[in-house]
């Protein structure tokens, strides 16, 4: 009898890898009698397994080989659902069959789990032994209690997702995600991580015609994988007759209609709610290697709530808007403007719980775009920008209103000083055709979509319409205003501090780039906060407000709109390298080490003190655009490589494939940047590929126009690609200066151009070996 059993699962096309893998297993298995591989054929159709005996299969085996070759729904959930089973696996890949090398890169998972290449049977036959030997992967089982539900996010905010955000956050639960417009990649450690520590799972799927499918659908599959082998309370939901085909419907909450997400995120929640009452029993694991039990925390800040408090680097920028000074705050993705959005939220909410009102409002920009195409391009611009104001002043007072009502539902019934006034404020809120369920971003949809039915009434067709104050009033408002801002402004003179936070709204804006209309939207909400802050600064009531911009965002905001420069702001900039360490130190003495830790002892206890000669800090700062976001990802690419190969600390092998695979994320993330402000950049860094690390300017700008003649557009590329710190200086032979190095001040970065008569344009090192480019 077998001492141990395989189980070999792969798909069922191409036929070459079948018949390499049952060749190869049928000898390996009559070469020895002590392990026993089963193999499983998988059709390529969602959810097919379910009608077959495939995971009691892997529940009996003591490992799972899985073929990658051709990615597959099925076999990916197989690979999660034995990995969440703490069974061993091994990937294997026929290096023979033009693969979908650029689908997996894309997807993030395999690469950070490796697999091994074959080319016919009697190579594979080697590999397979290895199968029986390797160590599964640990699964933490430290669950996140404040924050239970993940969710994987789809590529493009549309309704019905947006329904699924709502309803999650309606069912009072705090949920992490993994968004794909802020992270390219999902990393097999970091779903592995997230799904453990969650009580329950949210996987949307997306049908054929849903652009980005493929790569979602098998990110969704291998985190359903694990949350089924983990034994979660998940939820996979599709809206209509695809992908999942009717015969397998078991498998998958199919949704016809908005509402219908609400019964499936109802059932969810109450099944989340009784894993909470269920006590997890700790698995007993052997001592781990600091490494392992190192959590460095999330380079996304929302997915990091509740351990952002414990590590979080006070910096005088985050002071300043905590004391009310920046009414602008300013930052590069990835620089931190979200974590200090949440820190002034939490340190001000629990500051004076009973008195202080806190709003944190994050608008969805694909809702504000369809606003725009639907009404506001009709409108002269005059019309335009004041219509929009006074909808933004609106919408704010309205969330005001709801934050204040749900906020002192029980306080004001024993506090006469509250009484009057909130009675007051809910007879003006719940007027009969105003429905305030849902989140902000429902609550702003329906007023929107009452706008639009109003707009189309009384101007349906025309053109450059212009509105009196008497039609702005008659189109945009349901409440009668004016009552709704003196009520609200005599109720806040027995509550704290008012803080409106503003975040995400130059987020899910159209491919084509941002346009002057969209610039003018982030205008005016920056005014109708102003506005509300006047107006209840006037009455000497305590109000502070920050609105969180991009700073690339903002710098088009300023050419192009009036007033420029005169908001109070501050600029999330980073140019300090000791300040990025002492970002990375406080997160890695929060694992157990003593707060005088120095920099470099918490650093050697996860990595080698060098890389190719290089200090290793230094090494890793340089290729992060000085951007902690970035910084954090690589350190965590790296970590995922050593801990899935068993290394006791952050190897050089390991930090050479997570620069590999940290170079392709962040191409494809300054890609989307670049993409967000000049539509006509799009791809233009795979112009680089394969180039030389040095160029002229001349060869630059013919990489860039592509063989054609390097105009106008060419050049405002040139200058962006500088700007974003793709491309640097370098000035006689001394090392290359990107725009952090001129303290992120363009200007002074081109007059040293301008000025040197031996300048050369270098390729920032980053992205060197996503480039394939050689030093």
């Amino acid at each position: 009898m077998s001492e141990l059993t395989g189980f070999y699962a792969y798909p069922s096309q191409p036929n070459e890898i079948g018949q390499s893998i049952e060749k190869a297993v049928d000898e390996y298995n009559r070469s020895q009698s002590h392990i026993r591989i089963n193999t499983w054929v998988q059709l390529d159709i969602i959810g097919h397994f379910i009608s077959t005996e495939v995971l009691r299969g892997i529940d009996e085996a003591d490992f799972l080989v899985a073929d990658i070759t051709k990615l597959n729904f099925n076999v990916t959930y197989e690979i999660g659902y034995a990995i969440g089973k703490s069974k061993r696996v091994l990937l294997t890949k026929n290096k023979s069959i033009e693969s979908q090398e650029l689908m997996a890169d894309k997807i993030g998972i395999f690469d950070t789990l490796g697999y091994r290449e074959y080319q016919n049977s009697q190579e594979l036959k080697c590999f397979i032994v290895e199968a029986s030997k390797k160590a599964p992967l640990e699964v933490s089982s430290r669950i996140n209690r404040q924050a239970p539900v993940y969710l994987l996010e789809t590529p493009y905010k549309t309704d019905w997702s947006g329904r699924i955000v709502s309803r999650i956050k309606k069912s009072g639960y705090i949920f992490r995600n993994f968004d794909p417009n802020e992270q390219p990649r999902l990393s097999a450690y970091d779903a592995i991580n997230q799904v453990a520590s969650s009580y329950g799972i949210v996987v949307p799927l997306l049908s054929k015609n849903s652009s980005g499918n493929a790569i979602h659908n098998m990110r969704a599959a291998f985190i359903a994988g694990l949350s089924e082998g983990m034994g979660k309370a998940f939820r996979i939901l599709q809206n209509g007759d695809e992908p999942v085909p009717l015969d397998y419907r078991d498998f998958v909450n199919v949704t016809y209609h908005p509402d219908d997400v609400n019964d499936h995120i109802a059932d969810f929640a109450s099944d989340v709610a009784r894993a909470f009452q269920e006590k997890v029993e700790e698995q007993k694991l052997p001592e781990r290697s600091f490494l392992k039990k190192l959590n460095l925390g999330s380079s996304s800040a929302e997915n990091e709530m509740r351990d952002l408090n414990a590590y979080y680097l006070e910096t005088d920028q985050y002071l300043k808007a905590l004391r009310g000074e920046a009414h602008l705050v300013i930052g590069r993705k990835g620089s931190g403007k979200s974590a200090i959005f949440l820190q002034i939220r939490d340190i001000e909410r629990d500051r004076n719980r009973s008195k202080n009102i806190v709003l944190d409002l994050k608008p969805d920009g694909y809702k504000l775009i369809k606003f725009k195409e639907r009404i506001l391009k009709f409108l002269e611009e005059g019309t335009y920008l004041h219509t929009i104001t006074a909808f933004w002043e609106y919408v704010l007072l309205l969330e005001i209103c709801y934050k204040i009502l749900e906020k002192d539902k029980k306080r004001h019934i024993h506090d006469h000083f509250l009484y009057d006034g909130y009675r007051a404020l809910a007879n003006i809120y719940n007027v009969d055709d105003y429905d305030s369920d849902g989140d902000f971003s429902e609550r702003m949809s329906q007023l929107m979509e009452k706008v639009y039915s109003e707009y189309e009434s009384i101007h349906s067709g025309k053109e450059r319409v212009s509105l009196s104050s008497s039609d702005l009033t008659q189109l945009l408002y349901k409440h009668d205003v004016k009552a709704l801002r003196q009520e609200l402004l005599k109720y806040m003179e027995h509550k704290g501090t008012l803080w409106l936070l503003f975040d995400n709204i130059d987020n899910g804006w159209p491919t084509s780039g941002l346009e002057h209309n969209d610039l003018l939207i982030i205008r005016a909400l920056i005014d109708a906060v102003r506005k509300i802050e006047r107006v209840f600064g006037k009455k000497d009531l305590d109000i502070k407000t920050a609105v969180f911009l991009r700073n690339d965002v903002y710098e088009l905001l300023v050419k192009e709109t009036a007033d420029r420069g005169k908001e109070a702001s501050v600029l999330l900039d980073w140019t300090d390298p000791d300040l990025l360490r002492e970002l990375v130190r406080l997160r890695i003495i929060a694992n157990g080490l003593g707060e005088d830790t120095e920099f470099v002892e918490a650093w050697l206890k996860i990595i080698v003190s060098h890389y190719k000669g290089e200090e290793s800090s230094q090494y890793f700062i340089e290729r992060s655009l000085m951007r902690p976001r970035f910084l954090l990802n690589l350190i965590n690419h790296c970590k995922s490589f050593a801990i899935n190969l068993n290394h006791e600390i952050i190897s050089e092998s390991d930090i050479e494939k997570g620069l590999s695979a940290y170079a392709s994320d962040l191409l494809r993330d300054i890609g989307y940047e670049l993409r967000d402000i000049a539509p006509e950049s799009e791809n233009v860094l795979y112009s680089f590929i394969g180039c030389e690390s040095e160029l002229n300017e001349s060869d630059v700008l013919g990489l860039i126009a592509e063989g054609s003649e390097p105009g106008e557009a060419t050049k405002k590329i040139f200058q962006l690609l500088l700007w974003y710190g793709f491309l640097g200086l370098k000035i006689n032979s001394d090392d290359p200066k990107f725009i952090y190095d001129f303290s992120y001040n363009k200007t002074l970065m081109d007059g040293v151009k301008n000025k040197s008569n031996n300048c050369m344009i270098c390729i920032n090192q980053a992205f060197w070996p996503a480039l394939m480019i050689n030093s």
